[in-house]
């Protein structure tokens, strides 16, 4: 299929699930040479359309997100309420937790039909101003789930800002 190719080339993305996001952003600046992370705190389900298991979601997540040469380190902490990334961490304490990979917005729909399609549910999704992410199950064939992020020309430009480290 199409889509296949398409979302293998837009690969963009690690991310980890920790009890301790401060000790987790030491270890990639101080050992691992990451020089700053953006922090986005207390991201809500509530504020973002956020969905958990097809239902509307009452989770709450810190998000710290920086560039290891042309791959976006994400690190993810949960705050409060159920979600994928809560049970991660009751089920593998810290771990990779998803990969990802980055796409316009006109093509989120069509890659989340065609991973569904293909028998990955979605678990988890949540809609910021400037893009859309869906979580899929993928856990089953890769051990991690898969992320898409559907982003707008602002999002495109936020990643940018991002990568170049101003932001």
């Amino acid at each position: 299929m199409k889509n296949t190719a398409k979302l293998a080339s837009k690969f963009c993305q690690i991310a980890w699930v920790v009890k301790d996001i401060a000790a987790a952003e030491k270890f990639f600046i101080e050992t691992m040479g990451i020089e700053k992370f953006m922090r986005m705190e207390n991201i809500s389900a509530k504020e973002t359309e956020g969905t958990y298991l097809g239902q509307p979601a009452d989770w709450v997540f810190n998000l710290y997100i920086a560039y290891a040469g042309d791959v976006q380190i994400e690190l993810i902490q949960p705050v409060s309420g159920a979600s994928m990334f809560d049970q991660s961490l009751k089920m593998h304490d810290a771990a990779v937790q998803h990969i990802a990979y980055w796409l316009d917005d006109a093509e989120y729909d069509a890659a989340a039909q065609h991973l569904q399609a293909s028998g990955y549910p979605l678990i988890q999704s949540f809609k910021l101003p400037i893009l859309r992410v869906g979580y899929f199950d993928t856990r089953s064939v890769i051990g991690v789930v898969t992320e898409i992020v559907g982003a707008s020309e602002e999002g495109h430009e936020f990643r940018r800002k991002l990568k170049s480290g101003h932001f």
